[in-house]
Order: C-alpha cells, then sequence, then structure tokens
C-alpha cells in the first residue's frame, strides 16, 4: 500500500466518522425537540 493510498483511506474514515458523529447528534436534537415540546404541552393544561 503506498503513502498516498494510506491517506486516502485515512481521511475516509474520519469523514464517515465525522458523517456520523452529525447524523447521531441530529437524531438526539429532534428527540430532546420533541420531548421538550410535549413536556410544554403538559405543563399548560
Amino acid at each position: 500500500m503506498t503513502k498516498g493510498f494510506a491517506v486516502v483511506i485515512g481521511m475516509t474514515i474520519a469523514y464517515l466518522a465525522s458523517f456520523m458523529g452529525m447524523f447521531f447528534a441530529y437524531i438526539y436534537y429532534k428527540k430532546n425537540k420533541g420531548l421538550s415540546k410535549v413536556e410544554k404541552e403538559k405543563n399548560h393544561v
């Protein structure tokens, strides 16, 4: 394996890890946003 190919593989892994982190952060955000909306509705009633 050449050095350039190793760099490409490393950058690809880093990019995928970053994308997965953003994806899970978005899911966590949507989940908490939905829960906070339900809690606000419960407090008004």
